[in-house]
């Protein structure tokens, strides 16, 4: 047996173990306290008045959702996302229409940016979908 090899697939165990460790430190780490703190409640409802869920296109909004795996990550149970990586969309009453265009779009913490790979309209179908659906 070849140790070199041997100690390469050591050496690489160990590196995927490090990696995962700081991956997960890193998104503890994620200020939560963001989406609190971008918001009063006074602009949840002018957001919900934007889009209203009536108006809204429910199912094509969950499609992008589901399509564009926000259901790894987060909790919508409209969605019937579970995901215990970011912030649980439900409950969350800091959401607004901008705040979610905004982070859908640009990212923030571990959550990547998708501006450049959706459309201006899939985002705020998205953002339009999120804010009637959380709960």
């Amino acid at each position: 047996m070849d140790l070199r090899n041997k100690g390469s697939k050591v050496f690489a165990g160990k590196m995927s173990k490090v990696g995962i460790a700081a991956l997960g430190l890193a998104l503890s780490a994620v200020p939560l306290s963001q989406f609190a703190a971008q918001a009063q409640a006074p602009e949840l409802e002018q957001a919900k008045a934007e889009a209203p869920a009536g108006e809204v296109d429910m199912e094509a909004g969950r499609q992008l959702f589901q399509d564009w795996s926000c259901n790894a990550c987060h909790v919508l149970e409209d969605a019937g996302a579970q995901g215990h990586v970011g912030p649980a969309l439900d409950g969350n009453s800091a959401l607004t229409r901008d705040l979610v265009i905004d982070r859908v779009t640009n990212g923030a913490g571990a959550m990547p940016g998708f501006g450049g790979q959706l459309s201006e309209e899939e985002i705020a179908a998205l953002a339009d979908y999120i804010v009637a659906a959380h709960k």
